[in-house]
Formats: structure tokens, sequence, C-alpha cells
């Protein structure tokens, strides 16, 4: 991707460039040219991401043959202790690993093999022998994936051939599974096992669920400093940030006795885009909650859909999916009566459908056992959304926030061409 900027920064110059009537011709041949190479290269993108897809779904529809299970038997599981047959040094512009340098900064350029793929799961996924997994269908996914390593191959050396006239090394060709299995190639030996989950990654998210608006609503009341679930709900805030991209919008409402809107700039009371600088404030903004004072649910709903209505008609909008995060610990202490917030939700959410054609849901999550399970679970019932019991000690509130977005992906189906772009950004070991 950053050929691409450089690309399109050439053609910003060019329209920058002082001109003369005498200039103005070729002036105009340069800028088209320029445009039309960029938009080139993207097609020639979005082309290779569908064709990725129909590999990996005619690999899907090979699942049980006799041949996809005997080749099987060449996976591997672990990112750390694979042995590659096509093994060689990457140059220093490609891939430097500075833990192996001695200090200083200077690190030894990595091995990669350029005909070969590897997988790997999360931590959480590996309880078997050797940090294998255990689910058949994890499993099943490292299978089935492998038939498509002769295309993931053969579209390398291609792109090789395609990226070196640019003077720019072709990037790694991967995949990601629902069930966090990841498949690349060129295979490369990870530094840490276990670490690196596709579905918390923007592109999965964005590929999965299409553009979307997103408000998150914290409880941030007293009862929020028990058994650290300020700092959990926290942690499971930030990455749901980060899952997301430029294509979506995004606002955090933080409520106890009032709700107040979490700002990424000065003073906005609509939802902003995604930008990595709007990300990085608002995640440095959820950093500094602070706990304290009662519960009201109906002042947190009530900005969230205030915000949402300010953003739509004001056309600040993502124009799709519409998902409203509700995260508490406890029963509602402050505000109106729980029949109250599900009249001010059912009335907000016709409102939106009505007057702008946009479908709401709610996801809902009880966090420990003090919270108001049976409100919390009619909330995300009457938008046909999701609700969640999370428990104290050994519940996932991080990875079940997380995962809000593949209800949208059963939407995603029909349209045979959807591809996804998210804001470039820089690959470092192991974060793609």
């Amino acid at each position: 991707m950053a050929m691409v900027i450089g690309i399109i920064r050439v053609a910003a110059a060019l329209l920058l460039t002082p001109l003369t009537q005498r200039h103005l011709q070729p002036f105009a041949h340069a800028r088209a040219d320029a445009e039309n190479e960029v938009k080139l290269i993207l097609q020639r993108i979005e082309e290779d991401t569908l064709k990725l897809r129909d590999e990996i779904e005619n690999a899907y529809s090979q699942r049980c043959s006799i041949e996809t299970l005997s080749q099987c038997s060449r996976g591997s599981f672990n990112g750390c202790s694979s042995v590659f047959p096509n093994q060689q040094c990457m140059e220093a512009d490609e891939l430097v690993v500075e833990a192996c340098g001695g200090g200083g900064g200077n690190g030894c350029n990595a091995l990669w093999d350029k005909t070969t793929s590897i997988v790997s799961i999360p931590s959480a996924l590996a309880q078997g022998k050797d940090d294998n997994p255990t689910d058949p269908e994890l499993i099943e996914t490292a299978c089935y994936t492998l038939l498509a390593e002769d295309y993931m191959r053969t579209k390398y050396e291609n792109d090789e051939i395609f990226w070196d006239s640019y003077n720019v090394q072709p990037s790694w060709t991967y995949f990601g599974a629902h069930n966090g299995l990841f498949r690349k190639l060129p295979g490369t030996v990870d530094e840490e096992c276990g670490n690196y989950d596709p579905r918390l990654r923007p592109w999965f998210v964005a590929a999965s669920s299409g553009p979307k608006d997103v408000v998150l609503v914290l409880d941030v009341s007293g009862s929020m400093s028990d058994y650290g679930r300020m700092d959990l709900a926290k942690e499971a805030a930030i990455t749901v940030i980060k899952t997301l991209t430029i294509s979506d919008r995004v606002a955090v409402i933080a409520f106890s006795d009032y709700a107040y809107q979490v700002h990424s700039d000065s003073g906005t009371d609509l939802l902003v885009r995604a930008t990595n600088e709007n990300k990085n404030l608002l995640i440095d903004s959820i950093q500094n909650l602070t706990d304290g004072g009662a519960t009201n649910f109906h002042a947190g709903f009530q900005l969230a859909f205030d915000a949402l209505e300010r953003t739509i008609e004001q056309e600040y909008t993502s124009g799709c999916n519409v998902a409203i995060l509700f995260m508490t610990d406890g029963v509602r202490t402050a505000g109106p009566e729980t029949d109250e917030v599900l009249s001010l939700i059912n009335d907000s959410t016709q409102r939106l459908a009505t007057l702008y054609n946009r479908d709401t849901k709610i996801f809902t999550f009880s966090l420990g056992a003090q919270a108001d399970r049976l409100a919390t679970k009619e909330i995300a019932c009457s938008t046909n959304g999701i609700w969640t019991p999370v428990d104290d000690f050994d519940g996932d509130l991080v990875g079940a926030m997380a995962s809000y977005y593949k209800l949208f992906a059963l939407g995603l189906g029909d349209d045979t061409e959807f591809t996804a772009w998210v804001e470039p950004y820089e690959f470092f070991w192991s974060e793609y």
C-alpha cells in the first residue's frame, strides 16, 4: 500500500505544479495517466482479493475429499517451530528481526519461504499437544485452506514481477477464518506464538461487516471499581476501537448518574470517522475514564441516539449498519425506570428506521453476577441484537464485545463483488 500512496502523491504533486498556458496540455495528459495508473493498481488489488476468496471457497467445497485429508498431514499449526523446505534470507529492506541483533537496534535478516504457507492460531485455541488445536472445525480449516497454497504461491510469483516495476516488494497473501485460524504466504517463523488473532484486525472486521456506525455506551458507575471491571471494560472498548476502519463512524458514551460523550477531538457531538488519528485520541480518552456515581441506563441511551441522529442528519454517517454496544455491571439505580428505557429505545430505533431507513442493532453485555441480566437481555432482543453475560472471573468481555460485527456478516453474502479497504498502516512482525 505504500507504493499506491506514493503514486497518489505524484498525482497530487502534479496538480500543485504552477502552470502556464504552454504547460497546460502536457499537465492534463500527465494527470490523466497518473489517475489511470492508480485506478488500474487498485482494480488489480481488488481482483486479486476476490480471486483468493474464490480459491478459499473452492477449497472449502473439497474439505471432505480423501486428497484433502491426506495432504493435511503436512500441515503445521505452530508458527514458532515450523521448518520450511525452501527458506531463504530476506533482504534488509524486507524484514529484520531486531531480537537477534545483539542490541543497538540492528537485528538480523529474517528467514522466509516463498513457496510454502504457514498457519497460526491464537494461544487461547492452542489447547492440544505441542500448542496444536483440539477443535475439530479449526483443524478442518487448516486442512482445507492448504488446498489454496498452490494459488497463493503462483500469485506471489506474479506479484514479484508486477511490483518490481515500481521497485516495491510484494506483501504477504493471507487468509483469516472466523474461528481464528490464519494462513499466510510466504511462510515466516513468528517471534512470539499465539499473540495474533486475525478476527481482531481492521482488515478482517471491515471485510466481515462492511461500513458501520458504532456507538459504545460504557457504565462508569462506582461499582465498576469491583473485581477490576473498569480496566476490563477499557480493554474491551479499546479492542473494539482498534478493529474499526476509515469506512466506519464511532462515538463513545460514558454514563453513571449522567452521560457524556468521550471526545476524539474538540467538543464534537457527532460520530467521528475512525481514522488512525481519531482512534488514538479516543483510546487515550477511554484510558483516562474514572468510575463513580449511580447507574442511569436512560441517560446513556438518550445521548447515544442523539449522537446517531445528529450524525445521520448532517450526512456524516457511514450510511450502512448501526450498532450500539452497551456494557454494564449493575442494575439501574438512577433515572427513569426500565420500562421507560425500553420505550426510549423502541421509539428511537423506529424513528431512525422511518426517517432515515437505518436498522439499529443493540448488543448488550452484562458484566458480573450483580448485573441486571433481565433488562439487558430484553434491551438486546427488542432490536434483534445479541445479549452476552460475562462472568467476573472466567468470562471474556474483550472477545465478546469485539465479536459484535459477526451479525452484520450475514447481510454481505449476496454481494459477490464486495471488497473493503482500510487505512494504510505499517506492517511489523506480526501486525497485518
